[in-house]
């Protein structure tokens, strides 16, 4: 089955673009949103690993958390909230 989207036809295992999103700096307060497709890790200054604490699209209401979190990484998982991490920036991707 094709899908059609952004002015194109992607053939069933073809990977999609992003094509919209937005930045949110994880201070301990949580965000919620539509359940996103991916979320981008910028990298700290300093190069340390962070953490990330997420709610999954599959699992509302439940805490996920994932730990030494390098930077300028792509993570391909659907969430519907960031609700804490140490991260300088996460860019949530649709």
């Amino acid at each position: 089955m094709d899908v059609r989207a952004f002015g194109s036809v992607y053939g069933q295992t073809a990977a999609l673009p992003y094509s919209s999103g937005f930045g949110h700096v994880p201070n301990g307060g949580r965000i919620n949103f539509p359940a996103c497709r991916a979320i981008f890790i910028e990298e700290d200054t300093n190069a340390s690993k962070g953490y990330l604490v997420v709610e999954l699209a599959d699992a509302p209401g439940q805490q996920s958390a994932t730990y030494n979190l390098s930077g300028n990484q792509l993570i391909p998982f659907s969430c519907t909230a960031i609700i804490s991490g140490n991260s300088p920036a996460v860019f949530v991707l649709y």
